[in-house]
């Protein structure tokens, strides 16, 4: 799908894997040289990301023709999500937000927002009506991201890595916003 003349969202193929391997890495090593240790050589691993392209779940947004960014989505919910608060409470699932990266050299100028509402899109698309996603407390441009977005804390959940805050948000409401989510 189009976004503007020079940006593109689409889903990853098998043989896009060759670039979002160093994507990934590029934003781990920026996450680092920051003081984050969310990302490892441990998470996220070559093989978890190809499991996310083969699934078809893996969203990447390209800029005139390179990939600046990716994030998954799926209804894939960590356990820990059990003891957190949730505000929306429904029958059916929310759909979750994954391993959303932005190239380092991309960074500062709205496609980290861009690659999020489509997201949204993606989720709303497929049936989803609610959205969730979990944010490292010392990735503070993650947070402010997922804040200016509406989304909003629902509590903390606790990883191998640390405590996490866990972030939901009502996608019928933007749904009904004109131009969103269309």
């Amino acid at each position: 799908m189009e976004l503007s003349n020079n940006l593109r969202i689409r889903l990853a193929e098998e043989r896009d894997l060759l670039k979002i391997f160093p994507l990934y890495s590029d934003a781990m090593h920026q996450l680092q040289q920051k003081g984050i240790d969310q990302w490892d050589e441990i998470y996220p691993d070559e093989a978890t990301l190809s499991a996310d392209v083969r699934s078809g779940e893996m969203l990447l947004l390209e800029e005139s023709g390179k990939l600046v960014s990716a994030a998954v989505v799926n209804e894939d919910q960590a356990p820990e999500y059990g003891e957190v608060g949730w505000r929306i409470r429904r029958m059916e699932p929310p759909a979750v937000i994954h391993r959303l990266c932005v190239c380092s050299q991309s960074q500062g100028r709205g496609l980290g927002l861009q690659t999020l509402l489509a997201a949204e899109q993606f989720a709303f698309s497929r049936g989803f009506r609610y959205i969730r996603l979990d944010a490292f407390p010392h990735n503070i441009a993650a947070i402010r991201l997922y804040e200016s977005a509406g989304y909003e804390k629902a509590g903390t959940v606790r990883f191998p890595k640390g405590i996490f805050i866990c972030y939901e948000k009502n996608l019928e409401v933007e749904a009904a916003k004109p131009e969103v989510l269309k």
